[in-house]
């Protein structure tokens, strides 16, 4: 009788014909960090650096406000690059750290991961994949019926390559 482990769950190879089926949560990063961005908490922060670089330019210190306004343009290329790219929701699911464990065992699965994480999803190949975009979104946010219209048509988008993203970036277009 083998032992298989699958992120801290135990399960009997072959041994229990009544056991769960293992199933991973699988989320569309795009959705979750637009929320994570246009959550209350992200976007207080955000204000804060924006009224910093404001000051700093206003009191004359131009080194200040040129690091600070780098500072806000690696951001915002940052949030382009996981709203419109496949690029993980770093910062999105780092602040649901903690919350994770509740939300896959609510969601009664063993592990959650982008759906563009194809190395990770390799490890779970024959495993029911159990869509928690929504329930992380609802972590950030309670959308309004404009957000969820944007959310909707983030999730039915195919997503831009990393690639086109940062041209795009490059070129001023995004």
């Amino acid at each position: 009788m083998g032992v298989v482990l699958l992120s801290g769950v135990a399960s009997y190879a072959g041994t229990d014909t009544n056991a769960q089926p293992v199933k991973v949560g699988v989320y569309d990063s795009r959705a979750v960090a637009f929320a994570y961005f246009t959550s209350s908490p992200y976007q207080t922060g955000l204000k804060k650096q924006i009224t910093t670089a404001q000051a700093a330019r206003s009191s004359g210190d131009t080194n200040q406000f040129n690091a600070l306004a780098a500072s806000l343009r690696d951001t915002q290329d940052d949030m382009h690059r996981q709203v419109f790219s496949i690029a993980p929701a770093t910062e999105a699911m780092a602040a649901l750290k903690d919350r994770l464990p509740a939300i896959e065992k609510s969601a009664g699965v063993v592990a959650v991961i982008s759906k563009w994480d194809e190395a990770a999803l390799q490890g779970y190949k024959n495993t029911e994949q159990v869509d928690v975009t929504d329930t992380l979104v609802h972590e950030f946010m309670a959308p309004t019926e404009k957000q969820w219209k944007t959310i909707e048509s983030i999730k039915t988008a195919k997503p831009i390559s990393l690639d086109e993203c940062n041209e795009l970036i490059r070129k001023g277009q995004l």
